[in-house]
């Protein structure tokens, strides 16, 4: 993969990192993601798959099929279709599943659906910050969710 020049900043709580977009390898998914910049909403943590720190985007967003992998890796942005009764169990019936936006911190992670891993676009990488993220992250999870913020550098 290749990376280009646009970078965005991530924070979680009070920490932050640097994330380059692949302009290139996700050319569709890196623009919508630009057009939802700001984006600040209530991080949750995965507790299915993993070290995976996500959000929830709203219904309107369509997600493209691009660079998309079931092997992500530390540091990989990615966006995706998450079922919805990982988000909420007493999500109503009519949501089969919600638009998310996504990042992994530690290597066992597996993005999975209800019985097989799902397929993620990767979007970007996490290039600076992650060392403090990956302490920020597991003390949401056990302490209450924190809020993540998405924009422009």
């Amino acid at each position: 993969m290749k990376f280009v020049s646009l970078k965005l900043r991530l924070q979680l709580g009070k920490v932050e990192g640097v994330i380059e977009l692949y302009e290139d390898d996700a050319p569709q998914t890196a623009k919508l993601l630009q057009e939802l910049l700001p984006i600040e909403k209530k991080a949750r943590h995965a507790m299915e798959c993993g070290r995976e720190v996500y959000v929830i985007l709203d219904d309107e967003v369509e997600i493209p099929d691009e660079n998309q992998t079931i092997y992500q890796t530390v540091g990989d942005v990615v966006m995706y279709y998450k079922p919805a009764i990982f988000i909420d169990p007493e999500w109503p019936d009519y949501y089969n599943e919600r638009p998310v936006l996504g990042w992994v911190y530690e290597r066992d992670t597996a993005i999975r659906g209800i019985s097989a891993p799902l397929a993620t676009n990767v979007v970007g990488k996490i290039v600076s910050g992650l060392d403090l993220l990956r302490v920020e992250a597991p003390r949401m999870r056990r302490e209450g969710f924190a809020s993540m913020r998405l924009s422009l550098l």
